[in-house]
């Protein structure tokens, strides 16, 4: 779980802050999703919150199966972030958010937010099930280990046939 704080102090998360690091957690043991964060007291007159949410998940490097929550406290704006190759549907966090997070952070319950949003990416109705649930470069890896495999499996296979062409005609000459 990453929070940070910038001059509201580190209780942003208020009293529940355990309850939003337990959800958090369970919910990368139980869907593999890291869930971030980020409390500013506004997020700095930029135009569109969505570039301040995305220019912050990729200076921190956030990876396709991690989202990321950005709230202004003052202001009470949010935006949040999913990676581009995430197994997540956009339009249903949307709906996720619409529904469950944007109550919590309108009432200045951000712990509430954090465990409205990491409860409801736990549901499968969020995930898209016609991405594949593996990036791209675990799809590259497994193609390069299987073609390794495979390879060598290809070269055994001659090694042995070619080993018993040669073992068959001097066993002819033998008897």
């Amino acid at each position: 779980f990453h929070a940070i704080t910038t001059p509201g102090g580190p209780d942003v998360l208020g009293a529940n802050a355990g309850a939003a690091e337990r959800a958090v957690a369970e919910l990368r043991r139980e869907a593999g999703i890291a869930l971030s964060a980020v409390f500013v007291p506004s997020f700095d007159g930029e135009t569109d919150d969505a570039d301040w949410a995305e220019l912050t998940a990729m200076r921190s490097e956030l990876g396709a199966e991690e989202v990321l929550l950005a709230v202004a406290t003052d202001t009470v704006a949010y935006e949040w972030w999913i990676g581009d190759e995430s197994t997540l549907q956009p339009d249903a966090v949307q709906a996720l958010i619409d529904e469950d997070v944007e109550p919590a952070v309108v009432d200045g319950d951000w712990s509430g937010a954090v465990v409205a949003l990491a409860d409801g990416l736990q549901s499968t109705d969020v995930v898209d099930s016609a991405m594949p649930s593996w990036s791209a470069a675990r799809t590259a890896v497994v193609v390069v280990v299987l073609a390794g495999v495979l390879t060598a499996l290809y070269l055994v296979s001659r090694r042995g046939s070619s080993a018993s062409r040669e073992s068959g005609p001097a066993r002819a000459q033998q008897s």
